[in-house]
């Protein structure tokens, strides 16, 4: 029989040395454990079996990295700091009238005729109700 390789590299597998990077359950950030089960077909999923001893199930991939990624997995996190640090210190640029929404529709997407024809009628029932 022929063992296929992984297709996803993100994809943990059984035996994998984890560390946690954010904390799971009761386990604290920075904890490290072992894979034990890999469950799921689109949210997988892990069993890991702790350092301290515990076993914690459904855990999820985004909790936990790779030993041998650990360094890669902060120097992207930092990254991605760095980049919404600076987005955020960019002013934001005002969008022009006409690009993709409009004018009277307070960033709605519903055309101003409709709009306008949904206030006219309101204005006829409330005339209806009054008189």
């Amino acid at each position: 029989m022929l063992l296929r390789k992984k297709s996803d590299p993100s994809v943990l597998g059984v035996g994998d040395r984890v560390v946690a990077v954010e904390p799971v359950g009761a386990i604290p950030e920075g904890t490290r454990g072992r894979i034990k089960l890999v469950d799921g077909f689109l949210w997988i999923r892990y069993w890991v079996a702790w350092e301290t001893g515990e076993w914690t199930g459904s855990v999820d991939g985004a909790s936990i990295v790779n030993v041998a990624r650990l360094d890669r997995y902060r120097q992207e996190r930092a990254a991605a700091a760095e980049r919404a640090v600076s987005d955020a210190a960019r002013p934001a640029v005002a969008a022009p009238v006409g690009a993709g929404e409009t004018a009277g529709g307070g960033g709605s997407k519903i055309p101003e005729h409709l709009l306008e024809r949904a206030r006219q009628a309101r204005e006829r029932k409330a005339a209806q109700a009054a008189g």
